[in-house]
């Protein structure tokens, strides 16, 4: 359980704020944002029928909760939170009941049913917390949470619990309350014994020396199974791979009526104090901190379906078990235990908690995830450059797209950020790893100095489907395009010159550079023989200047006409890309989108085609045309004619940093 949540934590702590500096390089002001936060933070109040809301409920059960609480998740299942499902002809039924729903279709035992055994006493909302282990400061243990609104049900519930095929649970009282206890393995048999004289190597870290030891572990094992044939299993070396696995879990209900089911019996104990004792303000419980309080007063609270809270401060006193199976040295930049543990004090140094909210529109899903910095921060210089240009010159018909600004700028601050946050390293040092090997090759091009450093306006890369793709003859009708918007044209050109005349030192029998016309545009293209018709040939590359400021690049030269004039209709006219950014915040560090629709019909199509066996052919039949292709089930079909288009937005106030996400669903 360690590595799987370790992973998880890791990812949360390290990647969720790496867009944010690739855009932020202001310090941190010395403003006190103790006011700021308190005036954010300041207690729900409730107003005529307002305790029904979903923030309210999520008050009740936080109250339930510790305060040094690492993180929490809420799911509303009240079923009015879900009904914009029907706006788009979806089925807005409990989550509950499509889990219990999706486990019978995987075919599940069904002596343990969710709909009939806990639906019917759960309330309306569930919470998931994560704890830091009282026993094990270097584990997480795990709480669910519920109103019980049928007692009778509940006890019902329980007697099916006793039934099941489980080991028998151990009853105990605590402050008056009957604690239920199923202990699943035996903690003592949970680690495999390994004799003392061998050390067991990390995952990582035995896969970063495995080079250079392999040789001598060879002969070493070889020398051994000599002596003993029976050693080699004994001293094989066993990586540390913990699978995910639940050693107990523990059931209790607690005076204020909710029901609690934990992967450890002290978190349950400290709910019950805080139950019981808390009423003479001796303990304090989530619903007091004043992190979380901003959270939840945040608007997007009573609309969400799904709506979470996290505390960096707290995820940084269980560091060393993020850092736990990482080796003490790497060969890969960045990746050492104590260079982990750096960047990550340095992260929870930077931001104090974050949060996560989920909700439907009549459109679609939106979620929307912040981390908030733990000072205010200046103000950023305004952004007089142009913003979007590029999206009225990019064709409405793509896969997907990315488009932002500045990336000269954006490395600059990566490289800055490496020297605080290793991690980056394997990045900026993997990139400066290529310039030698680019050299060597004889193609004199230095990424930094000669390609990013002249990106300094808005840039795009396009994924998009043309039947003048160069792939076309291998069956694949996708080509990729890019628009580069530079103050440097003559930058630009100097390296598109090196790599022309690199390309022409091959030979014309290998590739030749050839003068293509698209529209007005004039294109240089790389082009290879064409093995099928003697002097013909085809376009691999190609570039060519829109205008005196914005580069094309294209994998063949035909499939710039998919830029050129400005399409109509462009991307930012079409209407699946408008409504995914409708309500993005502005500015913004750019657009990452996907065409979900066209991508899980390429999708699909690729599953058909491919992935299923044609049929064999009748005796009498004469070409396989004759045969039907197969289909996609109806439900599938209908499925992916719903989906629209997706996108992910980031950006930056003096209090946090944001990202926004949408997924368009059509009726």
């Amino acid at each position: 359980m360690r590595s799987l949540f370790a992973a998880i934590l890791a990812i949360s702590a390290s990647t969720s704020v790496l867009p944010a500096t690739a855009s932020s390089i202001n310090e941190p002001s010395s403003r006190d944002s103790a006011k700021h936060l308190s005036t954010l933070s300041t207690p729900l109040k409730v107003k005529g029928n307002d305790q029904y809301t979903f923030a309210q409920r999520s008050v009740n059960i936080s109250k339930q909760i510790p305060n040094d609480t690492i993180g929490i998740v809420f799911l509303n299942l009240d079923r009015s939170a879900w009904k914009d499902l029907e706006q788009v002809q979806l089925n807005a039924q409990n989550p509950i009941l499509a889990i219990d729903k999706l486990l019978a279709f995987l075919g599940k035992p069904s002596q343990f049913s969710i709909a009939n055994d806990v639906q019917p006493w759960l309330g309306s909302e569930i919470a998931i917390a994560f704890l830091a282990n009282t026993d094990n400061k270097t584990d997480i243990s795990f709480a669910a949470l519920s109103p019980v609104i049928d007692d009778r049900k509940f006890e019902l519930f329980i007697r099916k619990l006793k039934k099941l095929e489980l080991p028998k649970p151990t009853e105990t009282l605590y402050q008056n309350i009957k604690i239920l206890e199923w202990q699943l393995e035996e903690t003592d048999d949970l680690k495999p014994e390994i004799p003392k004289k061998q050390t067991v190597s990390r995952d990582m870290r035995s896969l970063a020396r495995i080079k250079q030891s392999q040789t001598s572990n060879a002969n070493k094992l070889a020398q051994k199974k000599d002596a003993d044939p029976n050693s080699e299993e004994l001293d094989r070396i066993q990586p540390n791979f913990s699978a995910f696995s639940l050693k107990r879990f523990v059931i209790a209900k607690l005076p204020s009526g909710i029901a609690v089911i934990a992967t450890d019996r002290q978190a349950i104990q400290k709910m019950i104090d805080l139950s019981v004792i808390d009423a003479q303000g001796q303990m304090s419980s989530l619903a007091d901190n004043q992190l979380f309080l901003r959270s939840l007063n945040n608007p997007l609270w009573n609309r969400s379906l799904l709506a979470g809270y996290g505390d960096y401060k707290k995820l940084g006193q269980i560091s060393e078990l993020l850092a736990a199976d990482l080796p003490e040295t790497s060969e890969i930049p960045g990746f050492s235990r104590d260079e982990y543990l750096q960047g990550l004090k340095y992260t929870l140094s930077q931001y104090s908690s974050f949060d996560l909210f989920t909700w439907i529109t009549p459109k679609g899903v939106r979620s929307q995830s912040s981390s908030y910095f733990s000072e205010i921060r200046s103000p950023q210089p305004k952004d007089t450059k142009s913003r979007d240009r590029l999206l009225s010159y990019l064709p409405s018909k793509i896969y997907g797209s990315i488009t932002s600004r500045d990336l000269n700028r954006q490395w600059q601050w990566f490289v800055e950020e490496s020297k605080q946050q290793p991690s980056y390293k394997i990045f900026v040092e993997g990139l400066r790893m290529l310039a030698p090997l680019i050299a060597g090759s004889g193609l004199d091009i230095d990424i930094e100095k000669d390609i990013i450093s002249w990106i300094d306006g808005e840039y795009s890369v396009v994924v998009f489907p043309s039947d003048r793709s160069p792939f076309k003859e291998i069956g694949v009708d996708l080509t990729i395009g890019s628009l580069i918007r530079t103050s440097k044209p003559e930058a630009a050109n100097a390296v598109l010159d090196k790599l022309t005349k690199y390309a022409t030192s091959f030979g014309k029998d290998f590739i030749q550079v050839k003068k293509r016309q698209v529209g007005t545009t004039l294109m240089t293209s790389l082009e290879f023989p064409d093995a099928r018709e003697r002097g013909k040939t085809q376009s691999i590359f190609a570039y060519g200047w829109r205008d005196r400021q914005t580069l094309i690049l294209t994998l063949g030269a035909s499939t710039a006409s998919a830029f050129i004039p400005i399409p109509k209709p462009s991307l930012a006219e079409s209407e699946d890309f408008r409504e995914a950014i409708a309500d993005m915040p502005q500015p913004n560090f750019g657009y990452f989108y996907l065409n979900v629709n066209a991508i899980a019909k390429l999708g699909a199509n690729f599953f058909l085609s491919e992935l299923i066996p044609s049929p064999d052919l009748p005796p009498n039949s004469d070409s396989p045309n004759t045969l039907s292709k197969p289909k996609l089930p109806e439900p599938v079909q209908k499925f992916i004619n719903q989906l629209g288009g997706a996108v992910f937005v980031y950006s930056e106030t003096n209090d946090r940093f944001q990202s926004d996400a949408f997924l368009g669903l059509k009726p």
